[in-house]
C-alpha cells in the first residue's frame, strides 16, 4: 500500500516510475529530478529555500526549482497567496493590481496605474516590424500609427493606446481563451501564444496531461475545461524582472481539491509580459509532512518559461539576466510565503 501511495505521488508530479521503492517522497524527486544534494534536502526539511536552474528541453527554456518546508496548515498558502496586495512585501515587485473579480468584464480604470516607462516608450517609437524588444500582440506599425509621436504629451498618449490594447487582450481572453490572443506579431517570426504555451507543459514532468487531465486541461484550455471547485483570479503586475522593469499580465488558479498526494495546487500563468518571457507558468505544489501526525508541508516551485528569439550573443546575454532574475524570484518568493506562514 505504501509503494502504492508513492508510485501516485511520483506519477501525479511528472516524475515518472523509477522511484526507490521505501524511499520517502518527496525526498525522490528532490534527488532524481532537481539533482540536490543530501544536504540540500536537509535544509529544504529545516526551513531553507533552496533553489537549481533544471534543463530544459527547448533551446529558448527556462525552468527553475525551488522548495522550502513550512511548519503551518496548507490551507494558509492558499489564503495567503490569494491576497495579490501583499505581493509588494516582495522587493522585485513594483506595483500590482486585481481586476476582474469573479470573472467579471475587466474596465480601462483596473490598468490606470500600469505605466511603462519612459525608455520603452522611445524605443517603441524606433521598433522595426521583426525587430523590436518589447512584446506586443499588434504589430509593431499598427501601433506606432495610433501614437502621435510630435505630441508633448507622447508618453501619455502611449501609455493611454497600451493599457487599452491590455484592457482588449484580457477581455479576449475571457471570452476564449489563450486560443482567441493569437500570436505575437513584433518578431520576424510569429508566436503563438496558445501553441507556445501547451508545448511547453507537455514537454515537462510537472503537468502530465494522462495524470492530472483535469488541471491540465483548465490551465491551457480555460475558459474551456473548467474544473469544478477550481478559484480563478487576475491581475498585472510590474516587476524589477531584468535590466529594465517588466510589466506581466497574470491568470492564477487554485486548485484545493488537489490530486492523489498532492494536497493543493496552485498555477500561475503568464499571459502577457513586455519584455523577456514569451510565456511562462509557475506551478506550486503542497505536500504534506512525510511522518503521520506531522504538521507541516513542502512547498514546491517549478518555474517554466520561454525566452524570445534571439540569436548569438545577445540571446547569452538575455539568458544570463532572465536566469539570474528567475532565481532571485523563486527564492525571494518562497521566502516571502514561509516568512507569512511561519509567522516570520
Amino acid at each position: 500500500m505504501a509503494h502504492k501511495i508513492l508510485a501516485t505521488a511520483v506519477l501525479v508530479l511528472g516524475l515518472g516510475a523509477g522511484a526507490v521503492s521505501g524511499q520517502p517522497q518527496p525526498r525522490t524527486f528532490f534527488k532524481e529530478h532537481a539533482k540536490l544534494s543530501e544536504g540540500e534536502i536537509q535544509k529544504i526539511e529545516q526551513g531553507q529555500v533552496v533553489t537549481k536552474v533544471l534543463g530544459s528541453t527547448d533551446k529558448y527554456g527556462l525552468l527553475v526549482f525551488g522548495a522550502v518546508f513550512v511548519n503551518a496548515p496548507i490551507e494558509k498558502f492558499a489564503a495567503s497567496f490569494r491576497d495579490v496586495k501583499k505581493l509588494k512585501e516582495n522587493k522585485v515587485y513594483l506595483d500590482v493590481q486585481e481586476f476582474s473579480p469573479g470573472g467579471a468584464p475587466p474596465k480601462l480604470a483596473d490598468f490606470e496605474r500600469l505605466v511603462l516607462d519612459k525608455k520603452d516608450i522611445d524605443e517603441l517609437q524606433t521598433c522595426k516590424p521583426g525587430d523590436c524588444d518589447l512584446q506586443v500582440f499588434d504589430d509593431i506599425g499598427v501601433i506606432q500609427k495610433k501614437i502621435d509621436w510630435s505630441a508633448k504629451d507622447k508618453y501619455v498618449h502611449a501609455n493611454a493606446v497600451l493599457r487599452q490594447r491590455v484592457l482588449d487582450g484580457t477581455t479576449t481572453y475571457l471570452s476564449g481563451g489563450l486560443k482567441a490572443l493569437g500570436s505575437y506579431r513584433d518578431r520576424e517570426k510569429a508566436f503563438n501564444c496558445y501553441q507556445a504555451t501547451k508545448d511547453m507543459v507537455d514537454s515537462s514532468y510537472y503537468l502530465p496531461k494522462d495524470k492530472a487531465g483535469e488541471i491540465y486541461r483548465h490551465v491551457i484550455e480555460y475558459p474551456d475545461g473548467k474544473m469544478a471547485g477550481a478559484e480563478d483570479f487576475f491581475y498585472w503586475e510590474k516587476i524589477n524582472f531584468g535590466q529594465e522593469p517588466t510589466a506581466r499580465i497574470n491568470h492564477v488558479t487554485i486548485f484545493p481539491m488537489g490530486f492523489g498526494p498532492v494536497k493543493l495546487l496552485i498555477s500561475n500563468k503568464q499571459l502577457y509580459s513586455t519584455r523577456y518571457m514569451r510565456v511562462a507558468l509557475q506551478m506550486y505544489y503542497c505536500l504534506p509532512a512525510e511522518q503521520p501526525g506531522k504538521p507541516g508541508f513542502y512547498l514546491i516551485e517549478m518555474n517554466d518559461s520561454r525566452l524570445p528569439d534571439f540569436g548569438g550573443l545577445k540571446l547569452t546575454v538575455v539568458r544570463k539576466v532572465a536566469t539570474g532574475k528567475a532565481v532571485d524570484a523563486t527564492r525571494d518568493t518562497l521566502n516571502m510565503f514561509y516568512g507569512r506562514l511561519n509567522g516570520k
